[in-house]
């Protein structure tokens, strides 16, 4: 009986340890999460939750580029809230050697540099959409060619009037 045991101890501890051997490694995956929880007073956020990642204008038939479009919705909720909105960085495409200037506008008003209202205290309260359009001044002229690219913000501001 322990002839047995001593050959059947050591059998059952090699047969454990060689499949331990070939057993499959974990694999682990990293996850990036983010949310924006806007608070209720004050809200300026595109309906589509990817613009501005990598929008692209393309050349259309006229020589013209595309526009680049998004609906933003904008809410103010103090009865004496507006919404201004201004541009900040170089609001244009370069190549390296070129630029091609853009003009961006919310709604019917053109944002630069400086603040301007895009929503009353009236409007703002109840909440409305506007769309940002990204456009061209001026067509690109023959010599613009290849690749542009460009990087601005644009900044929605809460304004309480008196």
């Amino acid at each position: 009986m322990f002839k047995k045991i001593a050959f059947a101890a050591p059998l059952a501890v090699l047969t454990l340890s060689s499949s331990m051997a070939f057993a499959v490694e974990p694999i682990s995956t990293s996850i990036n999460v983010r949310a924006f929880i806007p608070t209720s007073l004050f809200n300026a956020a595109p309906q589509n939750p990817n613009f501005g990642q990598d929008e692209v204008m393309t050349q259309l038939g006229s020589g013209d580029l595309s526009t680049v479009d998004a609906v933003f919705n904008l809410k103010h909720t103090d009865p004496k809230g507006a919404i201004n909105a201004l541009t900040e960085g170089d609001v244009a495409l370069y190549n390296g050697r070129d630029s091609i200037p853009l003009t961006v506008s919310i709604g019917s008003v053109e944002v630069d540099e400086n603040t301007k209202e895009i929503v009353n205290e009236t409007e703002s309260v109840a909440g409305v959409q506007r769309t940002l359009r990204i456009k061209t001044t001026t067509p690109p002229t023959a010599t613009q060619t290849g690749d542009y690219a460009g990087s601005f913000a644009v900044v929605f501001e809460p304004v309480l009037k008196p």
